[in-house]
Formats: structure tokens, sequence, C-alpha cells
């Protein structure tokens, strides 16, 4: 039998997209999402191999890799991880270019790559999200701010629009399109189990009021904004993972494998972030009312009070991957 033309090209394109998409381990799969991900962790590469975070080029790149992971070789842990970034895919992370958790001005200065080409592709984009109503959070609003006033005059262009800026007018995911759907996709990752916050939330609180009601500890405080990590890191034998935001670090399983004990303050302060978590990204819970409800728990000063209150804002749900570490009394 002879294949007609058009069959023949079809096949040999099918053929050749095949071996095009050959499946990668978790290890390849890593090292590549390092590589796309080097202006945000501030490994960054040669200036000419720089992919702008959140540009289409590495949105492009980013959803190539995840297809091609070989998932039928990782862990379950490895897999959990892959299908709660690719579900990440769908919610609004990507019309906001610039994570506030991470300097990128000062990672592009480092290899002396284009500013201006940066700060005029933020303004873009945040304008474009604008239409779609997703916007910055007054924190980061000026945190982003605060990056450029360390950083050189290329970024006027995009110092001048944070001026004029209207952000929304809570700190939380909540407020964003599909908000609640977002940090719900984040907390059953983190947490481990699939169940709604309010019956969380409810759970916790139960768990504070029966180790008493506003008992001041006094407690070391992390200097790092992501408690969660900062404190597997210290404490525990790191799991690799995917995710830029945790080091590439899998928070879950690292809190699973992981043999630390501690006394009944820790678990106080890791149960009092969970409360604030949920409260901040699903209840609409304000920067002050987060405050008060830490400094009903916990024995802290403002300023400590609001640094927790800041990182459980950069960081949803991470502070559930320590649900190991808390023991409920019921």
């Amino acid at each position: 039998m002879i294949c007609p033309p058009k069959y023949f090209l079809f096949l040999l394109l099918f053929l050749v997209g095949c071996d095009s998409y050959t499946p990668i381990s978790f290890d390849e799969l890593r090292s590549s999402l390092q590589v796309n991900n080097s202006v945000l962790d501030g490994t960054v590469i040669e200036p000419d191999k720089l992919t702008l975070p959140f540009s289409e080029a590495y949105l492009k790149q980013r959803h190539f890799l995840y297809e091609r992971a070989d998932i039928t070789s990782f862990d379950v842990s490895q897999q959990s991880e892959l299908a709660y970034l690719k579900i990440q895919e769908r919610y609004p992370e990507r019309f906001l270019p610039w994570p506030a958790q991470t300097n990128i001005l000062r990672n592009l200065t480092t290899k002396n790559a284009s500013v201006e080409h940066w700060s005029t592709f933020v303004v873009q984009r945040l304008s474009d999200a604008k239409e779609s109503k997703i916007l910055l959070s007054r924190y980061e609003r000026n945190t982003l701010s605060g990056y450029i006033e360390e950083a050189s005059d290329e970024a006027n262009e995009l110092k001048a629009y944070l001026a004029q800026y209207k952000p929304r007018t809570r700190l939380g995911l909540y407020q964003h399109p599909n908000g609640k759907e977002w940090y719900q996709s984040k907390l059953n990752y983190y947490y481990g189990m699939s169940k709604s916050p309010n019956e969380t939330l409810n759970k916790i609180q139960t768990e504070l009021a029966h180790r008493g009601k506003k008992v001041l500890l006094e407690l070391p405080i992390t200097k790092a904004n992501h408690v969660a990590l900062s404190y597997l890191q210290s404490h525990c034998e790191l799991v690799q993972g995917l995710n830029w935001v945790d080091a590439y670090t899998n928070l879950p399983a690292t809190s699973k494998h992981c043999a630390v004990t501690h006394n009944s303050d820790i678990t106080r302060l890791f149960l009092s972030l969970m409360e604030i978590d949920i409260g901040l990204h699903y209840q609409g819970w304000s920067k002050q009312q987060a405050r008060v409800t830490l400094q009903a728990r916990l024995r802290l000063t403002d300023f400590e009070a609001d640094r927790l209150v800041e990182g459980t804002v950069l960081y949803p749900a991470t502070i559930f991957s320590l649900t190991p570490f808390v023991m409920f009394s019921s």
C-alpha cells in the first residue's frame, strides 16, 4: 500500500513531534525549571538567554516542561507537587509578572540586563490585568516601589506608574477573580487534604481555645518571611521540589519525613499563623484584624506581628505544610 503524500507528511510530522516531546525525569524537569526561573530566583544566566518572568515565552516554556514530565517515574509527593503547579496555571498569578517575594530589578542588574525593557513589560501587564479586575495589594505595590527605590533610574516608567496605581482594598487572595478557589487549591496541596477553609479554621480555633484563651508567649521570630521554609531549612533534611517560591523544596514531603520535635510554644505559633492565613486569604480579614488576632495569641510587638502578617500575605497556605508537627487535642 502506498500512502498518499498528505498522509505521509502527517505521519512524518507526528513522528518528529513525538521525538521532540521525549519525557523528562524529575531531576531534568527541576533543572530546566530553574533555568526558566533564573530571573525569579536570582540565579541569573547570560543576558542574551534571559526569559522575563511571566512573559509569553516564559509561560510557554513552563507549560511545555510540565507536559514533558515523565510522571510514571515520579514518586507520590513529586506527582502531587507537579499536579499542584499545573493547577496554578489557571489562576491570576500570570497577570502579575513581578512577584513581591523577589527583587527582580536586583537580579537583572547583576548581569546588566535591560531594566528598562522589564519596566515597560510590567507596566503593560499590570495595565492589562486591571481590565480583568486583577490588582496588586497595597503591600505588594509598596514592596515593589521599595525595590525600585533601591535600583537605578532605568525603572522610572514603572516607578511613576506604581505611584498612581490604585491597589485592591485587602491583602488576601480572595479578592482576585476566582480568588477563593485559588486559595483552596493551595490549601489542598500544602495541607495534604481537601477540606473547606472554614471547617479547617474552626478546627484550629477550637484547638487554640483548648490551649487557653489569650495566653501570651515569648517566641523567637524568624527573620525570614517564609516561616514554613525557614523552619524546615533549620530543622529538617530537605526534599527537593519544583517550585521556585519554596526554594525548590517540597514542603509537605519534607515535613512528612522530618523527625524533629518541638515544644507547645512552637505549636501555638503554627496554629496562630494558620488561623490568620485562612482569615486573610479566604475570609477577607484586614491587616489590622490579623495583627490583633496574632497578638491575642502570642506575645509580639507590632513590628513582629506585622512581619508575620506580611509573610502570610506573600506565601499563602504554605504554613499548612507544617501540619505534621501540630498535634490536635481531639
